[in-house]
């Protein structure tokens, strides 16, 4: 009996204990609790970043390509009757006009062999009207008239054939031009279809570049253009020409500017730039120290919204300018982080200081 009661005593006191230890550890949780409450928590610093509100500027728009110089026609003359050559008036690298003789071959016996067939043309009108009118009276039959007439015309073919081969024994220059090459010498023989002379037209010339399907739409026929030589010449001209079917290599479109070469002193196949105007358009200016690139390659700027979160803005480079770089994708007042946008990152807090009040412009 007496072993019970000191049993439930020893228990009654452990259970008074741990109540009193959960009260303890409750009221000193509650103290530090209190305590952490009452100490101010520590703010992170945000990074100042320098920024400045983007205005619009409204700028010529151009089409920008590089190209080469070209003659605007060329022509290989050939020889069109066979014979050796007699004379060669024209000199490589000669002006000419068109009609100016480039070459003579010799005649040969082209003028008597022309001399018998027109005798034989005057005997075949005699014989023509004789059987008119010995048919006007019944005395020739229709068929004899006819074949008298047959043979009338073929004479007078024939004279027409010798008198067209004796003057292409004369080669001349089918436009006005510079005479480019010439492949033959007096003394030489050529046969029909042999090569005799080069002859380009350098007035107008045509400045050739290949524009891309993005910009061809903003391009017509008879709009200006300047072309700028590699040399730092410059011509103004006007489109002449706008392939339609692109290049299947480059899906480009091949685009002529016809420019006024009068002494020709631009000479064909030299390096140049197109300068193609284009409608005016809406855009900004940035200098190309503020442009990065995005996670995925694209390029553009960063910028800090409403909330002072930094911001990626893709943007599209359309010229460069004297003062920074003309691009389109930004919006008017938007806020361009100028200085620090290399030490923020899209989605991050900024503290903003307004770049006039930096500089204090």
């Amino acid at each position: 009996m007496r072993n019970s009661i000191i049993v439930a005593g020893v228990l009654a006191v452990g259970a008074t204990a741990w109540i009193l230890s959960g009260q303890i550890r409750d009221h000193d949780l509650q103290a530090v609790a209190n305590e952490r409450a009452e100490k101010p928590t520590p703010t992170t610093k945000l990074i100042s970043v320098r920024v400045r509100p983007v205005q619009p500027r409204t700028q010529q728009g151009a089409v920008i390509v590089n190209g080469r110089t070209e003659e605007s026609r060329k022509v290989t003359i050939r020889a069109e009757t066979a014979g050796p050559i007699a004379a060669v008036p024209g000199e490589e690298g000669s002006i000419v006009e068109a009609g100016d003789v480039i070459a003579r071959q010799q005649i040969e016996d082209r003028n008597a062999r022309l001399a018998q067939t027109l005798a034989l043309v005057r005997q075949r009108e005699i014989e023509h009207r004789a059987a008119t009118k010995l048919a006007k009276k019944g005395f020739r039959s229709g068929t004899k008239l006819a074949e008298a007439r047959t043979l009338l015309d073929a004479a007078r073919a024939q004279a027409k054939s010798m008198r067209i081969d004796l003057s292409r024994t004369t080669i001349k220059a089918p436009f006005g031009g510079i005479l480019e090459t010439r492949y033959v010498e007096k003394g030489g023989f050529v046969k029909i279809g042999d090569n005799v002379a080069k002859i380009v037209d350098l007035d107008p010339l045509l400045a050739v570049g290949f524009v891309s399907e993005r910009d061809i739409g903003s391009l017509k026929v008879g709009g200006p253009g300047r072309v700028t030589l590699i040399d730092g010449r410059s011509a103004d001209g006007t489109v002449r020409f706008i392939a339609a079917v692109a290049e299947a290599e480059t899906r480009s479109f091949r685009v002529e500017l016809e420019v006024p070469n009068p002494n020709h002193r631009i000479r064909s196949g030299l390096t140049g730039e197109l300068n193609l105007p284009i409608n005016p358009v809406r855009a900004h200016v940035v200098s190309p120290s503020v442009l990065t690139l995005a996670d995925d390659g694209r390029i553009g700027v960063r910028i800090v919204d409403d909330g002072d979160i930094v911001r990626f803005a893709p943007t599209k480079i359309l010229s460069d300018l004297p003062d920074g770089l003309l691009v389109s994708g930004l919006k008017d007042g938007q806020r361009l982080i100028t200085v620090g946008h290399e030490y923020v990152k899209a989605g991050q807090k900024v503290q903003p200081v307004s770049e006039t009040a930096k500089t204090g412009a």
